[in-house]
């Protein structure tokens, strides 16, 4: 393959948020509700989970937001930390996304777009895996042959999800309307310790099912305009789905009792079952496989560029920087992030694989937010065509919650945590020999 100099710029501010939807609303809304429930009890503190999980999220999209104008290069955050850290957090952090978390969160999607077209189609517990793993070879195939036919799966799936979200609230309005909810307490629970550390262990979920919110920048060097495009589809896309996930926990409260939620692992289907019988169970089904299917298509593509701009700086990593030749998208970097999905598709759970990648990434999300501080401070005169409101408040917050989510996570689910951190320690001789082949 050759390496022309650039990708091609080929998005607009539709294209843009499409992609921040698509994958902030990926499966996690369909689904985490029994985790959180297991955790959290009480409806009063689930949706003010959610309303607390949106308001952090706006904080850091806001932060995002002026760093992707200020630095609009493929990447994302893994440009901004080592801009704002050195090459050595950068690393770590290109790291974390190969072999925890982005890797991690595509081989989720693609297990859950198969258990969703498993309740349609009964297949095995090997044929669901082999499923999954045919998904995330053949979306990575299709972005390998152009960012513009990635970008139209995701522009299409995208819109389906958004129909399955409006419809799960519709039944929760008709549920009420035609007085077939269910009976729900919404009176707030004492704050005693053991429920606010498990509020925390539930928030693991609301953020995993938020995340996303930062993948239009990732893409920037494909973005038309990015200085107004990026601000714009990041902070637009993520008001939009913060209504809908309110709406859409509301709807499960109303029509799933609070004793059968924890076990009501597909709770989307339940609900439109429960009002609609059959067909509206084999509906929510096709729509939330096809949700899944568009996440997993917008992580495939994104992920590949924050590889892309690792191999560029790392000499250990450069052949992940190859464009190629004919379709210019990062080919070698698409399949690199498939191949590794791929083995954890067959080796990991769901829960396990949200825990220790979610705890682990969080660290380099608040280091990316207080860049915002150090890079205002370290180039004052640079550009900056939109600047974070609430500065410095609104990083500060971020980073405040989000130090206390990781505590919590460490403290309560102390394997997981653990599993994670040692999967990035395991980069340091890797970062040691990049740094010799630089010498």
């Amino acid at each position: 393959m050759s390496k022309p100099s650039s990708l091609i710029r080929a998005l607009g501010l539709f294209d843009a948020t499409m992609l921040v939807v698509g994958c902030i609303v990926g499966v996690g809304i369909f689904r985490t509700a029994s985790s959180i429930a297991t955790h959290l009890p009480s409806p009063s503190l689930i949706l003010a989970l959610w309303v607390v999980g949106g308001l952090v999220s706006l904080c850091g999209a806001l932060c995002y937001a002026e760093l992707s104008t200020l630095f609009p290069q493929s990447g994302g955050d893994y440009v901004y930390i080592t801009q704002g850290y050195g090459r050595f957090w950068g690393f770590l952090f290109g790291w974390t996304k190969l072999f925890i978390e982005r890797t991690g969160t595509i081989a989720i999607l693609g297990f859950v777009f198969a258990e969703y077209l498993g309740r349609l189609f009964p297949m095995s517990p090997v044929a669901l895996r082999g499923l999954a793993a045919g998904s995330i070879v053949l979306l990575t195939a299709i972005n390998v042959l152009g960012v513009r036919r990635g970008t139209a799966v995701q522009n299409i799936f995208t819109v389906l999800k958004i129909g399955a979200l409006v419809s799960v609230i519709a039944t929760g309005v008709i549920a009420l309307a035609g007085g077939r909810g269910v009976a729900v307490d919404w009176r707030l629970p004492a704050l005693t310790l053991p429920v606010i550390q498990s509020s925390g262990v539930a928030f693991v979920f609301v953020l995993w099912t938020f995340g996303g919110w930062t993948e239009a920048a990732y893409v920037a060097e494909e973005i038309r305009d990015p200085s107004r495009t990026l601000p714009r589809s990041i902070l637009g896309g993520l008001a939009l789905v913060t209504v809908l996930y309110l709406l859409v926990n509301i709807s499960y409260l109303v029509c799933v009792d609070m004793t059968d939620l924890p076990t009501t692992t597909l709770v989307a289907s339940h609900v439109l079952e429960r009002l609609w019988g059959n067909p509206g169970a084999t509906f929510i089904a096709v729509m939330v496989a096809c949700s899944a299917f568009g996440a997993l298509n917008g992580y495939i593509l994104t992920g590949a560029r924050i590889l892309y701009a690792m191999g560029k700086d790392h000499p250990l990593f450069e052949w992940l920087s190859a464009v190629h030749p004919t379709y210019h998208t990062p080919a070698l970097a698409l399949w690199t992030n498939a191949a590794i999905a791929v083995v954890l598709v067959f080796t990991k759970t769901f829960d396990q694989i949200m825990t220790y990648s979610t705890v682990v990434i969080s660290v380099f999300f608040v280091m990316a937010v207080l860049g915002v501080i150090v890079l205002r401070r370290a180039h004052p005169t640079r550009p900056r065509p939109y600047r974070a409101w609430g500065y410095p408040l609104t990083p500060l917050l971020f980073s405040l919650v989000m130090c206390g989510f990781i505590l919590d996570v460490c403290v309560k689910q102390p394997r997981e945590a653990l599993f994670g951190f040692g999967l990035l320690v395991l980069a340091l001789p890797f970062y040691a020999l990049s740094r010799r082949r630089v010498g």
